[in-house]
């Protein structure tokens, strides 16, 4: 299991994008996620997220990494 849902995984599609979850902020706003890198495969508990869920800004960070 993953450690107290720190993580969230994006699915792109094509890789799973590893975010960092803040849970003291907004969950609308886009200082609550911090961009880690790209995974091939995501870990089996990992909660996986689509991109359309994310904020605007963070799709937009998300997608120059894929």
């Amino acid at each position: 299991m993953l450690k107290h849902n720190k993580y969230v995984y994006v699915d792109t599609g094509k890789y799973f994008i590893k975010v960092r979850v803040l849970k003291n902020r907004d969950e609308n706003s886009p200082d609550s996620y911090i961009v880690i890198g790209r995974n091939i495969r995501k870990p089996r508990n990992a909660l996986v997220k689509k991109l359309e869920d994310l904020p605007i800004e963070v799709r937009d960070k998300v997608g120059k990494l894929s």
